[in-house]
């Protein structure tokens, strides 16, 4: 017996051509780009568990505790779904949409394929959309900046010129004017 396979699809946040991945501080709503982390699968994963309308919810969601990040200008602090852009949220709603319908679908056509089992089914079940397309790749340019404290970069604004705050522990560096500045102090123990 063949049982169509549901037509695998990734879900993963655009990257723009250096690797980077947009963000928005949910405060200020201004933008800026880290690279991707291993807590992003695990967000989206929560995220998409959230609009699947099926059982078993506690299984999809990981034992790992999600950190919260930093407004790399505000310092606000949130939990990682709480970045993501209208239009990368609007996507990962589609996405779970479009895959709880296939998976209905695959639940309702099981009856189908079994037909001998049961002759006189009382429905008939329809194909679904096909799944959304990935969204495109980020173009937009930000500064690239490196953040000391945690040895990873960031993507800021042109025009931002005050202290930046590090999206992942939270410490401040200094305000860029031309160069990059970083304000570095070493404490004896």
């Amino acid at each position: 017996m063949n049982v169509p396979a549901l037509d695998m699809a990734w879900l993963e946040l655009p990257r723009d051509k250096a690797g980077f991945v947009r963000r928005e501080c949910p405060r200020c709503q201004r933008n800026f780009k880290t690279r991707p982390n291993r807590h992003d699968a695990g967000m989206l994963q929560r995220l998409l568990a959230g609009y699947f309308p099926f059982e078993n919810l506690h299984e999809a969601y990981t034992s790992e505790e999600l950190p919260a990040w930093h407004c790399l200008y505000c310092g606000h602090r949130a939990l990682p779904d709480a970045w993501l852009t209208p239009e990368q949220s609007a996507h990962v709603e589609r996405m779970a949409r479009a895959w709880a319908n296939h998976v209905r679908y695959e639940q309702l056509a099981y009856v189908q394929r079994t037909l001998s089992h049961n002759p006189r089914p009382t429905f008939v079940s329809v194909a679904p959309e096909p799944l959304p397309r990935p969204l495109p790749p980020d173009e937009e340019v930000l500064r690239t900046l490196p953040m000391v404290c945690c040895g990873e970069e960031v993507q800021a604004s042109w025009d931002w010129q005050s202290i930046l705050i590090c999206p992942r522990c939270g410490t401040h560096h200094g305000g860029v004017s031309g160069r990059q500045q970083v304000q570095l102090e070493f404490v004896r123990e």
